[in-house]
């Protein structure tokens, strides 16, 4: 049974697609879900004999010099490859725990990493650094006490001190406040002005290290950003825009003719309509291939809101971003175009073989609704999404804390767009739903104006969004990547429309004005390319509840991306200190 809060971001607890965290009443579709496949043993052994978490101290507020309070912030080494005047190869944590990631990233737990690959070849040294106001409930990089049991931070209002300049200025003092333990006699030459800094990260990691390359150029020399939408926007609607364009045609046609349907009937059903709907859609998400019509509870079946049923209604894409169609929606198609057609499914996609089912989709085919939603919902108790669980428990710090930043500044609200002729997300998951949401997780802070009345996107954009230029630079996106929309890779209607090339651009100059250094990976989804799994025994072999920075469809984008990265650090390097 699925828990009745319709709640947040994080792609990593209860129900896929429907998320419950105390305090978090509405659901964004997350970066990034947790790394941890590892058991608490392990990566004790790993973090606690090889990798020791280390500190440095940090101003809480780095542009008022009247504030003289300070926060510790962890990060980790391996200097196993480390040349004294080595690059120094940064990868960012971004928002959310980065202790479990210290084992893939690091010691290469389960298959290598684009930034040990990159500190092997070029003689540097690899820092994994977390967030301001990341962590885990016991130890983390907090500038503010944060409540042990649920996450958020004691003072609401020090969530001012997480915002985009603030973690910039983090990475800028870092860097020249560098000294990591064992490594005394070299730390003169670890300093920005003495070695290049080289930034890789996916995802909001990648969005800061390119604009970091805007910024601070003389800090950060270059820069990897896998899958980063550097366009902050309050209209996310691309995200199943490009889930959609990924599907068969014949389950987008009937993705997008339930969606309609039950549109109708949320707008201009009658009372029992609307009540059986309800209790249709929670009885299917209840449901079990073994038990497919379960016992529920009504009442709350009939709590649901309008935006609660469209937000379920996506419960297929639960794990898309990482897996895309093929792995993690296909399967549920299989379901919804066959089921009374034959017991047999079909994963057929075109050929010369015939399709079981209609190339056009059930809908167009019979013009009955009736079954189309019926084979729907048996598709939804069949999956079963709910019984595919997290190896590690929900992160309640970063559910407040990234929810707190794209409610401030980064906007992404994932809404439905009625003018376009193939959603499949409804209507009434809206702007106004995801501001409600907002307001209702920090409410103290909405009425007195530090959230505000909509995310302040100029923030973020202000290093040029998806038209920024910056010099020494890779872009490297999923061909079906839903956060490519607001990316510079974007192919959305009102993007730049910018083509990636592979041709290096000489060191600290920016391509050509349409152009972006970069590679669109073919078929791929998100940050496919920050590391490899070769050790098929991982848990994330088992189970793709949680990715992590992976790709679990092929090995192609890590091994093309690294590629590509390491020529034109070849390029690049040579030109530091010019």
């Amino acid at each position: 049974m699925f828990p009745l809060v319709i709640s947040n971001l994080l792609a990593l607890v209860l129900l896929p697609g429907v998320f419950a965290l105390a305090g978090l009443p509405f659901h964004q579709r997350h970066f990034l879900p947790h790394a941890g496949g590892l058991t608490t043993r392990q990566l004790s052994s790993i973090n606690g004999s090889d990798y020791p978490p280390e500190w440095v101290t940090i101003p809480v507020d780095h542009f008022n010099t009247s504030d003289d309070r300070t926060f510790q912030n962890r990060y980790w080494t391996n200097t196993s490859f480390y040349k004294p005047g080595g690059p120094i190869f940064w990868f960012d944590a971004g928002e959310q725990n980065a202790q479990p990631l210290v084992p893939y990233f690091l010691a290469e737990v389960a298959g290598p990493s684009a930034v040990m690959t990159l500190a092997r070849r070029f003689g540097g040294l690899a820092v994994l650094v977390e967030h301001r106001f990341y962590g885990g409930l016991e130890e983390g990089s907090y500038p503010y006490p944060i409540n042990a049991s649920t996450g958020m931070v004691l003072d609401p209002q020090g969530y001012a001190y997480l915002n985009t300049e603030q973690a910039l200025e983090d990475t800028v003092y870092f860097a020249n406040h560098f000294e990591p333990a064992r490594l005394e006699d070299h730390w003169g030459v670890m300093k920005p002005n003495s070695t290049p800094w080289i930034w890789l990260g996916g995802s909001y990691p990648g969005i800061r290290g390119s604009q970091l390359r805007i910024r601070n150029p003389d800090t950060f020399y270059a820069t990897w950003a896998s899958s980063a939408p550097t366009e902050a926007a309050t209209n996310m609607s691309s995200y199943y825009a490009q889930a959609e364009r990924s599907m068969t045609r014949n389950c987008s046609a009937d993705f997008t003719a339930v969606t309609r349907y039950v549109d109708s009937i949320l707008t201009n059903g009658t009372e029992k309509e609307i009540a059986d709907l309800k209790i249709a859609l929670y009885t299917a998400i209840s449901g079990t291939p073994a038990d497919p019509v379960p016992t529920i509870n009504e009442t709350e079946a009939q709590s649901l809101t309008p935006s609660d049923i469209g937000n379920l209604l996506l419960t297929p894409f639960s794990f898309y971003q990482y897996y895309g169609f093929e792995a993690s929606v296909l399967p549920f198609c299989d379901i919804l175009e066959t089921q009374n057609r034959t017991t047999i499914s079909t994963t057929d996609n075109g050929g010369t073989a015939p399709s079981i089912a209609p190339a056009s989709g059930l809908f167009l085919e019979t013009n009955n609704i009736t079954l189309t939603w019926h084979n729907f919902l048996t598709a939804l108790a069949q999956i079963d999404y709910d019984s595919i669980e997290s190896p590690t428990p929900p992160d309640p710090v970063q559910g407040y804390s990234w929810t707190w930043q794209y409610c401030s500044e980064y906007g992404y609200y994932q809404i439905g767009n009625e003018s376009d002729p193939h959603t499949i997300q409804s209507r009434f998951v809206s702007e106004d739903y995801f501001q409600a949401g907002c307001n209702a997780t920090f409410p103290t802070l909405a009425e007195n104006g530090i959230l505000p009345p909509r995310p302040n996107v100029s923030a973020p954009n202000k290093y040029g969004g998806w038209d920024m230029r910056p010099s020494n630079t890779l872009f490297t996106s999923g061909q079906y990547d839903p956060w490519r929309g607001l990316s510079p890779a974007s192919t959305e209607i009102d993007s730049p429309h910018r083509r990636s090339v592979q041709d290096i651009p000489s060191c600290n100059q920016p391509p050509e004005r349409d152009d972006i250094f970069g590679l669109v990976y073919r078929d791929m989804v998100h940050v496919s390319d920050m590391r490899l799994l070769l050790n098929e025994s991982d848990y994330y072999h088992q189970n793709f509840s949680t990715v992590g920075f992976s790709s679990p469809i092929s090995a192609e984008p890590y091994f093309a991306g690294t590629a590509l990265f390491e020529r034109a650090l070849e390029e690049w390097l040579p030109c530091f200190g010019r």
